[in-house]
């Protein structure tokens, strides 16, 4: 825990990733620290390390900034080739462990990325895996 303390008082925030134990337990990657500044936590899942801490430390900084991130809010990519990202408020964050120990009470935003068509986990036709990407809130319609 040191680690991380030392890296919120340095950057703000940390960013921790935790990989998957089997199909049913996607890969996490959350943030810790955008709590003292009275902001909302960010969590994602299932996305290669290297582009979810990206993804965690853009939208980090772009809410330190001063971007108003909430739930419902769609995030298009700025280049086109990145997906457009949906917010929802985070109802279960337990997956949250460095977060959750560090504060006792903090609310989180869950970034959503769409599947290859561009379908959402709570569209009909959303092609991959419930597993790989969970609801950890209510889904965007």
């Amino acid at each position: 825990m040191p680690d991380i303390k030392r890296k919120i008082a340095r950057h703000g925030w940390a960013v921790t990733a935790v990989a998957g134990s089997d199909h049913e337990v996607p890969d996490v990657a959350y943030t810790t620290g955008l709590t003292s500044r009275a902001l909302p936590e960010l969590i994602v899942y299932g996305l290669p390390f290297h582009l979810s801490g990206s993804l965690l430390h853009d939208m980090a900084s772009q809410m330190v900034a001063g971007l108003a991130l909430s739930s419902g809010i769609m995030i298009h990519s700025a280049t086109g080739e990145e997906p457009d990202i949906v917010v929802i408020q985070a109802v279960n964050t337990s997956d949250m462990v460095v977060t959750g120990a560090l504060y006792s009470d903090f609310t989180a935003l869950q970034l959503v990325w769409p599947d290859v068509d561009g379908h959402f986990p709570w569209e009909e036709e959303y092609s991959i895996c419930v597993h790989h990407q969970p609801l950890m809130g209510v889904g965007w319609v």
